[in-house]
């Protein structure tokens, strides 16, 4: 059974410090389990090994022990990987009501996870309207003028959903939960934003290991933070030669460095885009750089031809390790960063119409 596809957001990693040892109980009731049943609470995200194991009686379920520490566990059936939910355990009461669907499934009784449940109402609405829009795209295939509308609404929600987490880090800034934000969700607070709210925790917790690995890496993007001067590095291209990122670039007024992989739906459905971007605005200053997160050679120029994309492409074929993609945090493709011909960065992560209107803003 693979958890981490369930869940999507945790790691076994993610335990958060408590003051002191204090006991919690745990009580839910379930629905379509039958008695005699078991089912598991696990905190290894990646294998679901059982911590603890229950069974279902009457349409109930129970068990305590003690908690020294606050963290992120899930309770599931190996039976049906739909019924699961993810909780905190933590000192005091965990009341659970476990459905056949995540959707339905809900946890409340300590602050944790009263939050938790509160926050994940909030995201996961968002992500059920992102999900439908996009499937709306590549499902039905509207005209280009939908599509860039689409793809509007799509940021809107995305940025919304960045705002939610971002509103609860800073209501939470002193406790635990807080601390659970900063230190997990490190790709969706912007990365000044994120270093400021970690320097606004409590010492003892800026001190916790964890958030000193986060403010390291943090510290590194905001080298490649909006405003920022990119460094030069040399990448090779289709033809094995090392080209200069800062010769490329200074051969325009802006230039978008473009993420991407042969092996990315999305970005295969990004490209007609790009393509009429740099066919209008090319004479007005703007060049495209592609760097690609394939592994094989021959898989990355086969589409580099298949979608004629004539323009610069570089790799270093390491795939998510590539270099530059590290550099620039690169979690998602495509992705994109805009900058002017001396490698100042003006925007990053745009993408369709939003970057369209970017372009269009710049080379007026």
């Amino acid at each position: 059974m693979n958890i981490r596809n369930i869940l999507g957001l945790a790691s076994a990693s993610l335990i958060l410090a408590a003051c002191q040892s204090e006991s919690y109980k745990i009580e839910g009731t379930c629905r379509n389990i039958a008695d005699g049943d078991t089912l598991f609470i696990t905190n290894d995200f990646y294998n679901g090994t059982p911590i603890d194991t229950l069974i279902v009686k009457e349409g109930k379920f129970s068990t305590e022990g003690n908690a020294d520490s606050t963290f992120l566990c899930m309770l599931y059936s190996p039976k049906n990987r739909n019924i699961n939910i993810p909780f905190f355990i933590e000192p005091g009461k965990i009341e659970i009501s476990l459905a056949d669907s995540p959707m339905m499934s809900n946890v409340k009784g300590t602050s944790t996870n009263r939050k938790w449940q509160e926050m994940n109402d909030t995201v996961m609405n968002i992500g059920i309207r992102i999900n439908r829009i996009a499937s709306e795209i590549y499902t039905n295939r509207p005209d280009h003028e939908i599509i860039k509308q689409k793809e509007a609404e799509i940021n809107r929600l995305t940025k919304r959903f960045k705002s939610v987490i971002m509103n609860y880090a800073e209501k939470n800034i002193s406790n635990e939960f807080g601390y659970f934000i900063l230190t997990y969700y490190k790709d969706v607070i912007p990365v000044e934003a994120h270093l400021a709210l970690i320097d606004k925790m409590p010492k003892d917790k800026q001190n916790r290991p964890a958030a000193k690995a986060i403010r390291e890496e943090l510290s590194r993007r905001s080298n490649v933070a909006e405003g920022k001067i990119i460094p030069d590095f040399n990448m090779d291209d289709m033809d094995r030669t090392p080209q200069s990122i800062k010769k490329l670039i200074g051969e325009n007024k802006i230039t978008i460095l473009d993420f991407w992989a042969s092996w990315c739906g999305p970005c295969r459905q990004e490209m007609p885009l790009m393509q009429d971007i740099l066919n209008k605005y090319s004479s007005k200053g703007l060049g495209i750089v592609g760097i690609s997160l394939d592994e094989n050679m021959e898989a990355w120029k086969n589409g580099v031809n298949a979608m004629k994309m004539n323009w610069p492409q570089l790799s270093d074929l390491r795939g998510w390790q590539n270099s530059a993609a590290q550099m620039f945090g690169v979690q998602s493709i495509p992705f994109t960063v805009v900058v002017d011909t001396n490698g100042k960065i003006l925007k990053k992560g745009l993408r369709g119409k939003e970057l369209q209107d970017y372009v269009e803003s710049c080379l007026k």
